[in-house]
């Protein structure tokens, strides 16, 4: 609000930030850190930059191990690797969400981060309820950017949900981050 053109924009010389900590796990929450689920607001915890550079590429580890997603036909027949990217393309209504959820609940990892970038508001609930379930939303942490939120605030929520996994992966944590969808992402840039 206030911005049109020819107003004068000025730097204050800060980079965005969100508050991380371990009482994120169980919650949602929206792309500027607020909780979306009627629980009191995080505020003790650790601030980290949303738009961190990368680490080198000589420094990351090999993919040399597997990860065990939870799934039994996907573990013998489509491996992933630990430190692997994946995409899941498929149809609309084919179960991506739901797979994403059985990963969620089975995979043998402590932390998961999931960016629900665009998902319809009704489709959000349902898949904190059906498809995570208590037993996934218990050592999860949901970003969330629904379809009629701004454009920025669907971008952002990438952003935050990446942040949040790079905190607990450099607190020993073996995290899954999942991203639903990298299209709604795209086209909200």
């Amino acid at each position: 609000h206030g911005i049109a053109p020819g107003a004068t924009i000025i730097s204050q010389g800060e980079s965005a930030e969100i508050i991380a900590s371990p009482a994120l796990l169980g919650r949602v929450i929206n792309p500027l850190g607020e909780p979306i689920d009627d629980l009191p607001p995080i505020v003790e915890g650790d601030p980290i930059a949303l738009y961190a550079s990368p680490p080198s590429p000589l420094k990351r580890d090999r993919i040399a191990q597997p990860y065990d997603v939870g799934i039994k036909a996907v573990n013998s027949l489509l491996t992933v690797g630990r430190g692997q990217r994946i995409a899941i393309m498929a149809g609309s209504g084919v179960g991506k969400s739901t797979f994403l959820g059985m990963i969620a609940k089975h995979a043998k990892n402590t932390v998961n981060v999931i960016a629900l970038v665009g998902e319809r508001g009704r489709e959000v609930r349902e898949f904190i309820e059906k498809d995570l379930g208590p037993e996934g939303m218990a050592r999860s942490v949901v970003v969330c950017a629904t379809s009629d939120n701004s454009p920025l605030l669907r971008i952002r929520a990438a952003f935050v949900a990446t942040a949040i996994a790079e905190y607990f992966r450099d607190r020993g944590a073996e995290v899954s981050l999942m991203l639903d969808s990298i299209t709604r992402f795209c086209m909200a840039q």
